[in-house]
């Protein structure tokens, strides 16, 4: 019990260090509009994504049906292209938004550097979206899919010889001879 106590301890210390030294930043106000904001966005993009891109099965909890599985080869670049590129500007939007002062002043280096974090906000948004609806939607398709699952799936598997963590799905031959 100790122990649990200590451990809690030190990752609490560590949170208030990082806390302290992000509120040292010139860029900390941008950095709590995008704690705040980055969520709200990420799940209304998620849910316009799964829609767009003809997912609604996923949300609905139900098996992926033939169309959806020959859709989901087209989609899955387009998924990845779509991650490194929100991801790309992402990281150079908030880089910008640090170097530059934002500050509650009208001046000109403060509103390029709202614009950045705006910009970081959207970006960070989309990007963890995407990487979530990535995940989500392997994962729905082939339990050990992304590789990274399925290895880790098999590992939990040779531990504990539990089949149900290799989330093997039997297709039903009805479904598959309607398509």
């Amino acid at each position: 019990m100790v122990v649990v106590v200590a451990i809690f301890g030190l990752i609490g210390w560590l949170l208030l260090g990082l806390l302290e030294w992000l509120q040292s930043l010139s860029a900390f106000p941008a950095i709590v509009m995008g704690f705040v904001i980055c969520p709200i966005l990420g799940v209304r993009d998620y849910h316009f994504v799964t829609r767009t891109w003809r997912l609604r099965g996923m949300v609905a909890n139900r098996e992926p049906v033939p169309p959806e599985r020959f859709y989901w080869s087209i989609q899955l670049p387009r998924l990845r292209r779509r991650i490194y590129f929100f991801g790309l500007c992402s990281v150079l939007a908030w880089v910008n938004a640090a170097t530059l002062p934002v500050s509650l002043d009208t001046t000109v280096p403060s509103l390029i550097g709202w614009l950045n974090a705006g910009v970081g906000v959207l970006a960070l948004s989309r990007t963890a979206s995407t990487l979530i609806l990535f995940f989500k939607a392997s994962q729905w398709f082939d339990a050990m899919r992304p590789n990274v699952v399925g290895m880790l799936r098999r590992a939990m598997y040779r531990l504990s010889d539990n089949y149900e963590y290799l989330g093997q799905k039997r297709q039903d031959p009805e479904k598959e001879e309607v398509y």
